[in-house]
Formats: C-alpha cells, sequence, structure tokens
C-alpha cells in the first residue's frame, strides 16, 4: 500500500506547521495599585500600542474600597462618569460604582476591598490618544486618576501630567478628601464676604454671608489660596484666591426665601454657620425674623447642589422659594411649582429640600 503524503498530512506536517505558524501576540502586562492613605494609583501614566492585547492587574493595597474605570471622553470626562456613577444612588453598590456609559466606559473592575486584585484582560483602542481612568468612588475621583496613552511611539510618552502634578504638589492649593474644607476669603469675582466650600468628590461652592445664599458652585479641584498667602518670596499675600475648576450656576440668582408671599421684600441677618462632622457647614440665619438653617450638599443625581432648610415649624403661613430653573433639573421634597417660584405649606416648613443639577 502507498500512502500519498501530499494528500494526507502526516504528523510531521502538523509539526511543521505549529513550528513556523505565526503565533498570537502577547499581551501586554501592567501591574497598578493604590499608594495607601493618598487616594492615588501607583501608575499614573502608561502607554499601549493602537488595538494591543492589554493585562491590567489592579491591586488593593489601601484600608479603603477602590475600583478602576479605563475611559474615553473630552477633557473632564472622568469626574463626570464619577457624578453618574454616585447619582446611581442605593444602586451603585450593586453596579460597582459603575454607570450605564458603554460607549465611555471602555473597561473597569468590580469595587475591590482591602487586599483584593483584579485582572481586566481588553484591547487598547485603535485610535491614538490619550484615555483617562479613574476611581469612581464617593470623594476618589479628584485625585485618584490618570491617563493610558494609545500611540505607535511608546518611547515618545513622557509625562502627560505635568501640570496636574504640579497642582497636586502645590501646598497652597486646597484638597478636600474625607471631610469639606471651609475658606473664608476674598474670591476672584466672588462676593466680599466669601464663604467657599470644598466637598470630597470634587464639587464646591460659594456662599455670600452678606446676600445668605449660594452665588455659585464649580466642580474640580477646590481653591489656590497663593495669592492670599504671597506664594512668592517677597509677596505680601493678601490677594483674592483663585477658584479651580469649571463653574456652574447654583440657581439662586437671588435671595430664594420669602415668608408670606413672593413679592414681601426679605429682610435678612447672617447668624454665623456650624460643623456637624463630616458634613458641610449649617449656614444660620434670619428672614423677616424667622429662623433659618441650610445645609447645602453635592446634588446626587448629576452636577449641582442639593439645599435642605429647617425653619421655625411655628410658622403659619406658607413660604416661597425662588430657583431659576432653566437649563437645569430641579427636584423638590415638597411643595409645588408655579414657574420659578415653589411654594411650600406651613406643615412642610420645619425641613424641606431641594436639588438643582444638570446631567454631564
Amino acid at each position: 500500500m502507498i500512502l500519498n503524503i501530499c494528500n494526507k498530512p502526516s504528523i510531521w506536517h502538523l509539526l511543521l506547521l505549529l513550528l513556523f505558524s505565526p503565533s498570537p501576540a502577547q499581551a501586554l502586562s501592567i501591574e497598578m495599585a493604590t499608594q495607601p492613605g493618598k487616594l492615588k494609583y501607583d501608575v499614573e501614566v502608561f502607554s499601549v500600542r493602537p488595538s494591543e492585547q492589554v493585562r491590567l492587574t489592579f491591586v488593593n493595597n489601601d484600608e479603603m474600597q477602590h475600583n478602576l474605570l479605563i475611559l474615553q471622553g473630552k477633557e473632564g470626562i472622568t469626574l463626570k462618569v464619577a457624578q453618574m456613577a454616585w447619582a446611581l444612588g442605593p444602586g451603585a453598590v450593586e453596579k460597582e460604582f459603575v454607570p450605564d456609559m458603554d460607549e465611555t466606559v471602555l473597561a473597569h473592575t468590580r469595587v475591590l476591598n482591602p487586599g483584593e486584585k483584579q485582572t481586566l484582560s481588553f484591547q487598547a483602542p485603535e485610535s491614538e490618544g490619550k484615555y483617562p481612568y479613574v476611581c469612581t468612588l464617593p470623594g476618589h475621583a479628584f485625585s485618584m486618576k490618570g491617563i493610558m496613552v494609545v500611540t505607535s511611539d511608546p518611547s515618545s510618552v513622557t509625562d502627560v501630567q505635568e501640570e496636574e502634578k504640579k497642582l497636586s504638589n502645590d501646598a497652597f492649593v486646597l484638597k478636600p478628601h474625607h471631610k469639606p474644607l471651609v475658606k473664608r476669603a476674598f474670591v476672584r469675582d466672588g462676593p466680599p464676604r466669601a464663604i467657599s466650600v470644598g466637598i470630597p468628590g470634587g464639587i464646591n461652592f460659594c456662599f455670600d454671608a452678606e446676600s445668605c445664599m449660594v452665588t455659585f458652585g464649580w466642580f474640580g479641584p477646590f481653591l489656590d489660596i497663593g495669592p492670599d498667602w504671597g506664594r512668592n518670596a517677597g509677596q505680601r499675600g493678601g490677594g483674592s484666591v483663585n477658584v479651580l475648576g469649571e463653574r456652574f450656576q447654583s440657581g439662586q440668582t437671588m435671595f430664594p426665601i420669602r415668608v408670606g408671599g413672593k413679592y414681601i421684600t426679605p429682610q435678612v441677618s447672617f447668624k454665623g454657620y456650624q460643623l456637624r462632622g463630616k458634613e458641610t457647614p449649617v449656614f444660620e440665619f434670619t428672614v423677616n425674623g424667622a429662623w433659618v438653617k441650610e445645609t447645602v450638599s453635592a446634588s446626587e443625581k448629576g452636577i449641582g447642589l442639593t439645599y435642605s432648610f429647617e425653619m421655625d415649624p411655628g410658622l403659619v403661613t406658607p413660604i416661597f422659594v425662588y430657583l431659576d430653573r432653566s437649563n437645569a433639573e430641579v427636584e423638590a421634597s415638597h411643595g409645588k411649582w408655579d414657574g420659578n417660584w415653589l411654594k411650600i405649606e406651613p406643615e412642610n416648613i420645619a425641613s424641606f429640600s431641594i436639588s438643582h443639577y444638570r446631567q454631564p
């Protein structure tokens, strides 16, 4: 019997095919961990080639929970995605603090407890560019972030975050982490009696002690106090501090509360503020003799603020609250809207809240 080896491959043919067939490209391995106690990744920039296979191992060696999301999008996308994660509310834990943004979130880990690790396997994007990554746990997004650079020439990547590092290492840049920061100082383009508050997570606001209202908010870094303290040698200080980040409207374009009727002129008097643990300050003032306590916090629904009020439950007349609803979404715990005016009946005056926000 004669075997036709041309038509029927032998074991030798198969071995030759295995030896000379191109092997699949080996995945690029990257190891990343946390910097314990600093709310930072230990790798803040790394490079990959277009369409390269990547195996990224993230180790949480901190005492807090963390995650990692790799994103694509315009400047500021990290904080916007984090805001969307926080806006998930009670469902955030179940969703690992990952918002439903499939076109933006390229890859992500679950929420890792202290000591845990997870390996992500993914293909790098085809398009060259900078792809940020971030931790979306509440309060972490401001400092816990980095950039994946997709480039055909990895050797050209030096440090794409040099300016951010300068900002991060500047002793005159205030950054809230685990609790709010309060600063009383002149703010550039702000009211004369400004009280600036930075909330962990990158939402900040400016309260005017003269008019007893929030004049504006901003997201991103908090304050550069260098002009007030005299950053450079020879400077005397005492200058206006600078807001860092992108401003947004507070909705309070005038003092918001009227007692008894919309058109009754409010007579307001600031009484000070007090701090309650890790919460934001409680501002106290009177309007036409009625005592008011106001707490301002970051909205859980988007980029914006939530105003929580406590008033004398003995009031027997309704109150009216003004809030500019244009270009924003507004939700109130009580009351009925008539244009930009919210009417609250006496039985609900003791405690109510209003959220003013926009979606990223």
